[in-house]
């Protein structure tokens, strides 16, 4: 193979598949990254065999054909490259470039060893504006569980579909995030499925920038998923498995309520953890006569006393909370003012944003701790 290509375009296309490759694989030929060059330009893809992304550019091909390079190295090369253009010629055990007055050989493996793309038939499909599900991705994500032992499902985010609305859910046993949009092009009938957080995490940092999103079961048990935007594409194998029934999780109705400063609860909430020290950052929340005080005691660092102005319906309260789990959940809420709707010092909480979003519902849930 033979191109000529723009050094911006090739280092943006390698650099982002190559975030998709496993440093730690014990298959060398995953630890590079393939690309294919034809008369509609250069696609690169990379893959771990869960996950998959590929992208294309323009380039001036002279010569078809294809190579594999390292992934790490040749990204950070491309990445410390002038702007102008490069010229790459490739074979199955090499990849030579020039670019200005240098050049580079790098050693290639044979790319009829890469994976080929994940061919299936396609079934039902669903387009979002990708603004939209780049928001819904954000907002939950974070709350999937990161531990293996765990197992793979609560690793995952739950995507639902039904008609003209689709619902991300996530969860890790101690807290959950659900946000809830409307698609641009309604889902004929309805589905469940569960993907990888990383995965969605690629889809939304890949595909967030363009206008609008389509995702596409494949298989004929519609156990991949394809999420395409211009000219990139990332193809994802689903989780096996049966999420669990979160809206048992969420109280069907709450006795009181506190309105307040999310950024100020934030930093209240901060301050308290460094006092309290301990793995479960246990902070207490008293709500009383509008007032939301946060305290926190250890034996090592001292006490803390946080006090903030709320506005509080309901009977008094006194509920402790995990301060960490409670401060990433803030950090998401989009809105200046929150809602923290309670039923008891040892029901679940919700945490809703006051002011709504257009692009979607925000949903929170927070377990707490035993005093």
């Amino acid at each position: 193979m033979k191109f000529t290509c723009s050094t911006k375009d090739i280092a943006s296309a390698v650099g982002a598949a190559s975030k998709i490759v496993n440093a730690h694989t014990t298959v060398p030929i995953l630890s590079n990254v393939l690309l294919t060059a034809d008369e509609g330009g250069i696609k690169v893809r990379a893959t771990d065999l869960e996950l998959t992304l590929e992208q294309s550019f323009p380039a001036e091909v002279f010569e078809h054909g294809a190579v594999t390079v390292p992934a790490k190295l040749f990204s950070g090369y491309l990445g410390n490259l002038p702007a102008g253009l490069l010229e790459l010629t490739g074979s199955p055990t090499r990849a030579s470039i020039k670019a200005e007055r240098s050049n580079y050989d790098f050693l290639a493996l044979p790319p009829d060893e890469y994976p080929p793309l994940p061919s299936a038939q396609k079934g039902a499909s669903f387009a979002i504006a990708a603004k939209k599900f780049r928001d819904g991705v954000n907002s939950t994500i974070f709350a999937a569980s990161s531990e293996e032992a765990r197992g793979a499902v609560l690793m995952g985010t739950l995507l639902e579909l039904e008609g003209s609305s689709i619902t991300l859910v996530a969860t890790d046993g101690y807290r959950l995030a659900k946000w809830t949009g409307t698609l641009d092009k309604p889902f004929e009938g309805s589905a469940k499925y569960i993907v990888p957080s990383r995965a969605l995490a690629e889809a939304a940092r890949n595909l967030g920038a363009a206008e609008m999103l389509e995702a596409t079961a494949l298989g004929a048990q519609a156990n991949q998923l394809m999420f395409t935007a211009g000219t990139t594409s990332i193809v994802v194998r689903l989780v096996d498995g049966q999420y669990p029934n979160y809206g048992q999780v969420i109280p069907a109705k709450f006795d009181r309520s506190v309105t307040v400063n999310t950024s100020g609860l934030i930093g209240g909430l901060r301050r308290a953890e460094l006092v309290a020290g301990d793995r479960a950052s246990m902070v207490k929340l008293e709500v009383a006569n509008n007032t939301l005080m946060i305290t926190a005691k250890s034996d090592v660092t001292g006490n803390a006393y946080e006090e903030l102005e709320v506005e509080q319906t309901g009977d008094d309260l006194t509920i402790a909370f995990n301060a960490r789990y409670l401060v990433e959940i803030l950090n998401h809420v989009d809105s200046p003012q929150t809602v923290l709707e309670f039923l008891g010092p040892l029901s679940p909480a919700a945490i809703r944003p006051l002011e709504a979003n257009d692009l979607g519902t925000q949903l929170f849930v927070l377990m707490p701790l035993r005093q």
